[in-house]
């Protein structure tokens, strides 16, 4: 694994079985370091070959909400008619 691209505290940990999942134990120099403790909520995101651990009290970027968008509107129109002051 080449982790010269990236920077900070590194251990290695192995994933384990937990109930239906499977969990990852961060080393506690970095859950410290980000302020996660027990039943913090945290966010896990699929990138480009790999898995990305945020605490969920980030709020998103612009550039992450739009990396989401397809360009497409996969959703119908609600309304048929206009229901209320719309042709205004």
């Amino acid at each position: 694994m080449n982790l010269d691209s990236h920077k900070g505290v590194y251990a290695m940990t192995t994933a384990q079985k937990w109930g239906n999942s499977i969990g990852v134990r961060l080393p506690f120099k970095l859950a410290q370091k980000y302020d996660i403790a027990n039943g913090t909520e945290i966010n896990v995101i699929e990138g480009t070959n790999e898995i990305i651990i945020r605490p969920a009290n980030d709020k998103p970027t612009l550039d992450e909400l739009l990396s989401q968008c397809s360009g497409n509107n996969p959703h119908e129109e609600f309304f048929e008619q206009p229901v209320g002051r719309e042709d205004i």
